[in-house]
């Protein structure tokens, strides 16, 4: 005897929360690398292996599926500089600084930190996608690697530091010559290590 199985037949409920998942981590990427309006809805879902049809079946907008892809790149952000954890927690920051200002990390907007690669574009951003990634950056982990007796002190330390690393990623980003990036790069990375 056959069973006919219906073609309205659910997934499961993981196979929902994967499907999400592989929709913000492909638009994570493809915001960093085309900028806030570069890709479309079609775009992603098609880098996802999906059609259009399915993305409200997970999202309730597109400035949803921004806010979560750009936490997603903060997320992945993080990931890439684990290696750090290993090391002395003093020394943690400035290997942090080498990373964060390396010709690798300027040559790969697509993997690195989303501060660089869209700060002026997320300022534009609707309030509702600006409140979260404010607060993803309020809580980023970093700020517990950096210098400074206390608390406040490491928060102050964190945001001129990412704030001196992320503006020297984006001038060396509008270069065209690997010289002037590199030497832009190490200026900031040097004056960085040398002033805390």
């Amino acid at each position: 005897m056959y069973i006919i199985q219906s073609a309205n037949m659910r997934y499961e409920p993981e196979h929902k929360t994967r499907t999400r998942d592989r929709i913000v981590r492909n638009a994570a990427r493809k915001l960093r690398a085309e900028g806030l309006s570069g890709p479309d809805v079609a775009g992603i879902m098609k880098a996802s292996g999906l059609t259009v049809g399915g993305f409200y079946k997970h999202f309730r907008s597109k400035d949803e599926l921004l806010a979560e892809a750009i936490a997603q790149a903060f997320s992945d952000s993080e990931k890439l500089y684990s290696s750090v954890q290993t090391m002395p927690r003093e020394d943690r920051w400035k290997e942090l600084v080498r990373l964060y200002l390396s010709p690798d990390h300027c040559d790969h907007p697509d993997i690195g930190c989303p501060v660089a690669a869209l700060a002026p574009e997320i300022a534009r951003a609707k309030l509702s996608v600006r409140k979260r990634i404010s607060g993803v950056i309020k809580q980023h982990k970093w700020v517990e690697f950096m210098p400074g007796a206390s608390a406040a002190e490491r928060e102050r330390n964190f945001f001129i530091i990412l704030s001196a690393m992320a503006g020297a990623l984006s001038i060396a980003r509008v270069l065209t010559e690997p010289a002037d990036q590199e030497r832009v790069l190490a200026s900031v990375r040097d004056h960085l290590l040398h002033s805390f």
